[in-house]
């Protein structure tokens, strides 16, 4: 799906739940919804913000109770990982500072192919 068309979708979607839930009548929407989109005022444009963020909310909800149920699990890691951070980090030090037997800009297989 193309941006276009997406964007068309989505108007759709605004102007059915503009006509359902609003009240408003099919041409009052489509204009509120074009008036939107090419960011003029008009006497229903805050209406359509306020049902693409009733859209976005509902969409939301599933992951929001998702993040939200996962949180303790989130919690409860956090502390293993911060061990687990400060038990690596004499290692990562020790490697970072070895020293090399190349430039680090060299590659260890050779110059680049020429072209013939």
């Amino acid at each position: 799906m193309t941006p276009e068309e997406a964007s068309a979708r989505a108007e759709l979607l605004l102007i059915g739940r503009l006509v359902r839930n609003r009240g408003l009548a099919v041409e009052e929407a489509v204009t509120a919804v074009a008036q939107r989109r090419r960011r003029e005022t008009g006497p229903h444009t805050d209406i359509v913000l306020a049902e693409a963020h009733a859209v976005l909310a509902e969409a939301m909800a599933p992951m929001r109770s998702l993040m939200e149920a996962l949180k303790p699990l989130a919690q409860a890691a956090a502390a293993p990982m911060v061990e687990l951070s400060c038990a690596l980090r004499p290692v990562a030090e020790q490697s970072t500072a070895a020293p090399r037997d190349r430039p680090a800009w060299a590659t260890p297989y050779g110059p680049p192919p020429r072209r013939r």
